[in-house]
């Protein structure tokens, strides 16, 4: 009995593997950080109280992690279906690594970096050994996390909304209005920036100054994001189209064989053979 393993795309023998393969380092990697959670609040505290305490808050945050990612899964599903393979492998690896170490670990350590103006490594130090002063500067830090974070999480919002080739409405009425101006162009862009000088007054000077930068700051980077985006995907389609010329190609000249010698290939590839 032979099946074809929708991860290599190859065919293989024996019996199909269970969920539980495909999930099994990720259930190692959950053991070990609740593990490590329990260590350190053992270490942290001295007291059996203190260690289930710290236990709980890293297995509340691995539910929460975990329940929140499974919309992202289905998001990058959509999106891995229409890559080549080659552009599968690298959105798995380095996606991964961008999505878990830049944005989990790295991302709060640059915070701190920049808040603190400390190097990387003192970060590291500074989150190991003193927690307290760690959360006092992501705490001095939330106006511009909000604010950047914020702006960047409305333009993935709007982007979603205005967008006139969609045709699944969570919120009919809603979407249906506002798919009807997606035509507009920048209109995403100009609901962000009104929204972000609305609330810039609310706040004293001196704040508002800083949650306006950041806030344009978040603009800027998710309209990076999306020039990257496609440029990435003008690319695939270039060898998609690429890869569809050359069948054709392949095809024509098998077409134009078989006319002249009046023959019929046996040995030609499904893929390239002309009834």
């Amino acid at each position: 009995m032979t099946q074809g393993n929708g991860l290599s795309g190859g065919v293989t023998s024996g019996a199909p593997r269970s969920m539980m393969h495909y999930f099994k380092w990720a259930f190692i990697v959950t053991i070990l950080g609740l593990a490590l959670g329990a260590a350190l609040g053992w270490q942290t505290t001295g007291t059996f109280g203190g260690m289930l305490s710290i236990f709980f808050i890293c297995a509340v945050l691995a539910v929460l992690e975990i329940s929140l990612s499974f919309d992202n899964a289905i998001v990058n599903a959509n999106k891995l279906k229409d890559m080549t393979p080659e552009w599968q492998h690298r959105f798995l690896t380095w996606g991964i690594v961008i999505a878990v170490f830049g944005m989990r670990i790295v991302f709060p350590l640059l915070i701190v970096v920049v808040a603190a103006n400390i190097g990387p490594w003192q970060a590291m130090v500074l989150a190991a050994t003193q927690p307290d002063e760690y959360s006092r500067i992501m705490q001095d830090a939330h106006l511009p996390i909000a604010a950047f974070g914020g702006t960047f999480l409305m333009m993935v919002g709007l982007s979603f909304f205005f967008d006139h080739e969609k045709d699944v409405h969570w919120v009919r009425w809603l979407e249906g209005r506002m798919q009807k101006y997606a035509t507009i162009r920048g209109i995403e862009v100009a609901i962000a920036l009104i929204t972000v000088l609305v609330f810039s007054r609310f706040l004293e000077p001196a704040e508002s100054q800083i949650f306006f930068h950041s806030a344009i700051w978040g603009l800027l980077t998710f309209l990076l994001v999306e020039v990257l985006g496609g440029l990435l995907d003008s690319s695939q389609e270039a060898l998609q189209a690429g890869d569809h010329a050359a069948s054709v190609e392949i095809a024509q000249l098998i077409r134009d064989y078989q006319q002249s010698e009046g023959v019929r290939l046996k040995n030609v590839p499904e893929a390239y053979r002309v009834s």
